[in-house]
């Protein structure tokens, strides 16, 4: 990381992590050609992986910048649309879209067809970025991954990624993408996103309660923290639910899975209000103003069927 499903924003002059498997020469890489060699700080991370704290170039300019990672021995590794460069602001909107399911048989349009349509529609409006939670595809196979990639970097916007219960075949979402609970900061505002997988056996005191505990903490002095997860239920871990709703409860939790909008306003036990957006391989998205007024969501967007 980062990566085109878990990227930065950063503003010049400023600095973001990187994690390696190994140690490397680091580069900023434009789609117009432009380079920016990196002098990262390193640090050793529990895994046998390793931590550069990347500056960047203050004179660079804003755009979108792939990663580039070469070895002592020469071995290359680049990750696209995994930096961008721009200011955030204070008040910004959000798009957010949810069980792509690429693979799913008996869909007209396909659902290839149907994201490439939405991600078009999305880099023609203003916004800060995109959250697209889970059910990327409908099996979790790498071919159904890499038919999500070839779309996904169609986009102009960064794009925020979790995993859904349909991409839990093998390992394939965390050899791709990485870190199955990460936070990340624009603006003034703070983001968890996480993974519910587990959420019926999730009591057991494992590594995701302390990711969960640990990064909204480090998000609670923000203005907003915002969870944004693949599932949520209210028979999800009663760990985790204390941890998000009741001790320190998220001022917003935007979610996909149940393929409709729902009545319901506020998870049960706690005052975070819930977001939850239809499906987009049925064609639907959602615009989220966050503002200093507070999380808006605006009115769900349907493209029709016909090709």
């Amino acid at each position: 990381t980062p990566n085109n499903g878990v990227p930065v924003i950063v503003a010049p002059g400023e600095a973001f992590d990187a994690t390696l498997t190994e140690r490397a020469t680091l580069r900023l890489a434009g789609r117009d050609g432009t380079a920016a060699a990196l002098e990262p700080e390193w640090s050793e991370l529990p895994g046998e992986m390793h931590r550069a704290v990347c500056s960047v170039p203050p004179d660079l300019a804003p755009g979108t910048y792939a990663l580039e990672a070469v070895t002592e021995e020469g071995r290359t590794d680049t990750n696209v649309r995994a930096v961008y460069l721009a200011e955030a602001v204070k008040d910004y909107a959000v798009v957010h879209l949810t069980d792509v399911h690429i693979g799913k048989a008996g869909r007209d349009p396909s659902p290839e067809t149907r994201f490439r349509r939405l991600i078009e529609d999305v880099n023609g409006i203003s916004a800060a970025f995109v959250l697209i939670t889970g059910d990327l595809t409908e099996h979790g196979s790498p071919d159904q991954y890499r038919r999500f990639l070839e779309v996904l970097d169609v986009c102009e916007l960064p794009t925020f990624v979790c995993a859904g219960n349909h991409d839990r075949q093998a390992q394939n979402y965390e050899r791709i993408f990485g870190p199955l609970v990460y936070s990340f900061a624009y603006g003034p505002d703070g983001f968890l996103v996480f993974d519910t997988k587990d959420f019926l056996v999730a009591d057991r005191l494992e590594e995701q309660m302390g990711d969960l505990e640990r990064l909204r903490r480090a998000i609670k002095p923000r203005r907003w923290s915002i969870g944004a997860t693949h599932r949520y239920e209210p028979m999800m871990s009663m760990r985790s639910q204390l941890i998000l709703f009741v001790d320190d409860p998220l001022d917003c939790l935007i979610f996909g899975h149940w393929h409709r909008e729902t009545d319901v306003k506020r998870v049960p036990w706690g005052t975070t209000p819930i977001i939850a957006t239809p499906a987009a391989v049925d064609g639907a998205w959602r615009l989220v103003l966050v503002t200093q007024t507070g999380i808006h969501p605006q009115a769900v967007q349907t493209q029709p069927n016909e090709e």
